[in-house]
C-alpha cells in the first residue's frame, strides 16, 4: 500500500503543475514519502478517469488539493470518499486543514469521532459552496449572453461584419 497524491484539470489547456507543487511541498514539508502523484485531465462529472482508476488499487493514503479536484458531482464525490473511509483509507484535503491532523494520535475514541464530523461537515459545506458559486457563474454568463443578444437586437450595437 501506497502514500499517493491525485490531481485533475478538466482540459489539456488548463494546467497541472499547481496541484502538483503543492503536493510535492505537503509531503516534503511534513517529511512524508509521496510514492507517486497521479494526474488526469478530463472531466471530473465522473470517476470513470484511467489514472485514477488505477491509483484506487493500492492505496492507503491519498492526498488531493481540493475536494473539486476529486470531483465535480457532490453525490458521487461523497460517495468516493464513503469508499476510502469504508477501506479505511485515509484521504487528505490540502485546503481542508482539519482533515491533514492525525485523528489517531487523539487520546479518545470521542475525540476521533468529533474530528471525523467536523471534517465530514467541512467537506460537505465545500461542495455546496462550490455547487452554488459554479450554478452563479452559469447563470451569469447566461444573462450576459442574454442581454448582450438583446443589446445588438435592439440596434443600440451596430455589428459591421466585412
Amino acid at each position: 500500500m501506497k502514500r499517493y497524491g491525485y490531481h485533475r484539470t478538466s482540459t489539456r489547456e488548463q494546467h497541472l503543475d499547481r496541484g502538483i507543487k503543492e503536493i510535492t511541498a505537503y509531503c516534503e514539508q511534513n517529511g512524508l514519502e509521496l510514492e507517486k502523484i497521479f494526474k488526469d485531465q478530463q472531466t471530473g462529472k465522473n470517476f470513470n478517469r484511467p489514472r485514477y482508476q488505477v491509483l484506487k488499487e493500492d492505496v492507503y493514503e491519498l492526498i488531493i488539493t481540493e475536494v473539486d479536484r476529486l470531483g465535480r458531482n457532490k453525490q458521487e464525490t461523497l460517495k468516493e470518499l464513503q469508499y476510502y473511509r469504508d477501506k479505511g483509507i485515509r484521504v487528505k484535503i490540502l485546503e481542508l486543514p482539519t482533515t491533514l491532523m492525525g485523528l489517531s494520535k487523539l487520546d479518545n475514541a470521542m475525540a476521533r469521532m468529533l474530528m471525523e464530523t467536523i471534517n465530514n461537515m467541512l467537506i460537505e459545506f465545500y461542495m455546496q459552496l462550490w455547487n452554488r458559486q459554479r450554478l452563479r457563474r452559469k447563470r451569469n454568463s447566461s444573462v450576459s449572453g442574454l442581454m448582450l443578444r438583446r443589446i445588438v437586437e435592439s440596434g443600440m450595437i451596430m455589428v459591421v461584419l466585412r
